[in-house]
């Protein structure tokens, strides 16, 4: 519930701040929830004027209802349901996403620089680059673009999706997310893999890497154990940058054999064997602090050596037991290139890759990420961008407390905000209909004049 004094004060004072968003009130006509007619979000303004420069007058008020729209709750979203919830047509709203121009790198600049412009948004000395990708399923989708029959990460299985490579940076107190770029198979092009213009997702995390490399200052990456590939940690250890991942159990370790005293190709099914009746004297316990505050043990045993074929020099650090209850392997074998990090350094920034999981989760569970129906890839990309643009809403109102005096309950999770967002949408309008009465009778199209003298009595 609002705090209406709260609410009138933050009004009151921030009706100051200079908002030159207009917005269209088209076809409301049987409409079945509260409108947004001229709302006037001061905070919510001021945070999309930013991106004013990126569209023509005419794009940038459609852009507002969009982004207005993605803070509606929805029990499957598409551009249909968006169009409705804020009462505009929808043909507008397709327009907006399959025929107008967009500056999607101007977009994509624009989002970071706010980002970047506050302390309190802005990745810190000890942030980590992650990258990861996440499949969005399209079981029944046979005519959208680049959505194959592949792995599906959510899934962990097989099916029909479109899959996006993401980066974020994530440190111990924040995690925001950089880009996301989608991937398309390799029959999605007439050469296939040998196509110039086909890219696989190590290429798309290269050029992610490269990016965020010529721009931020981070201390390193993380990723799992898909990305960890020859020519990926090559490509890093190269630009002079630690990594921090995790092989799989049917990698080849270059290392020295204690039984045959030589140096040989080792599984790491038969490492652990050999830790355990050769180097269990040199096992160690790491204790580390968990989410919660409590702490977890980890029995470790660590060595330098490489992966054959990779010319990379590694810090090897085995993990002998299961992160949680939950985890269906029994050791994890990580692996980074700076070799004089700690075996706590290692696990902590390896750990620090689920951040990118948190974001994917929240932009899905929050933003309807993964619910679109608008077919050709770049209109996708375009729906995705606006996912990013809304989350990035909230971050910066969470990380800088702007609703705590106007909220009686202060929001915690990135769904609470939202809701908040919501109320303070539904509020506005709900205002600017009361003040407008030509405005209030062609929304609701009450005759009786009796009536409304009863209601207002």
């Amino acid at each position: 519930m609002l705090c209406d004094k709260y609410l009138l004060l933050i009004l009151l004072v921030t009706s100051g701040i200079n908002c030159t968003c207009k917005f269209f009130t088209q076809s409301i006509t049987g409409a079945k929830d509260l409108s947004i007619f001229r709302t006037n979000i001061p905070l919510l303004n001021k945070f999309l004027e930013h991106f004013a420069s990126c569209f023509t007058k005419k794009q940038f008020a459609m852009f507002l209802l969009v982004v207005y729209a993605m803070f509606k709750d929805y029990k499957r979203n598409s551009l249909e349901a968006m169009a409705q919830a804020v009462h505009t047509d929808y043909q507008k709203f397709q327009c907006f996403f399959s025929e107008s121009k967009w500056d999607l790198p101007a977009l994509k600049q624009k989002r970071m620089d706010i980002i970047q412009k506050q302390r309190t948004t802005a990745l810190t000395k000890d942030s980590i680059l992650t990258i990861d990708d996440t499949g969005c399923p399209k079981p029944y989708a046979k005519n959208t673009e680049a959505a194959k029959w592949q792995y599906c990460g959510p899934l962990k299985r097989p099916e029909t999706c479109n899959v996006v490579v993401g980066a974020a940076f994530v440190s111990k107190t924040k995690h925001f997310p950089l880009d996301v770029i989608p991937y398309l198979p390799a029959d999605e092009f007439g050469e296939g893999k040998n196509d110039p213009k086909f890219k696989d997702k190590i290429q798309i995390a290269m050029d992610m890497f490269d990016a965020a490399s010529n721009v931020f200052d981070f201390s390193a990456i993380a990723f799992d154990t898909w990305y960890a590939s020859q020519r990926f940690l090559e490509h890093i250890h190269a630009k002079k940058k630690h990594f921090f991942s995790e092989i799989k159990s049917n990698r080849n370790i270059s290392m020295y054999h204690p039984e045959k005293q030589k140096y040989c190709i080792i599984k790491p099914d038969e490492l652990v064997t050999l830790i355990k009746k050769h180097y269990a004297d040199k096992t160690k316990y790491v204790t580390l602090k968990s989410a919660d505050g409590s702490e977890v043990s980890y029995k470790t045993y660590t060595f330098d050596a490489k992966l054959n074929g990779c010319n990379v020099p590694l810090k090897f650090v085995v993990i002998l037991g299961k992160w949680n209850k939950e985890d269906d392997k029994k050791y994890h074998v990580l692996i980074t290139n700076q070799l004089d990090a700690s075996v706590k350094t290692v696990i902590t920034n390896y750990l620090l890759r689920w951040g990118i999981e948190h974001c994917f989760k929240e932009l899905k569970d929050t933003f309807y990420f993964d619910h679109y129906q608008v077919r050709h890839i770049d209109k996708i990309e375009r729906y995705w961008n606006i996912c990013l643009i809304s989350w990035t809403f909230v971050y910066w109102i969470k990380q800088n407390a702007y609703l705590d005096k106007i909220m009686e309950t202060k929001p915690s999770t990135f769904n609470e905000f939202k809701k908040a967002i919501n109320s303070l949408l539904e509020f506005s309008s709900t205002n600017a209909l009361s003040k407008n009465e030509k405005l209030s009778q062609e929304y609701f199209k009450i005759k009786s004049a009796r009536f409304k003298k009863k209601i207002a009595a």
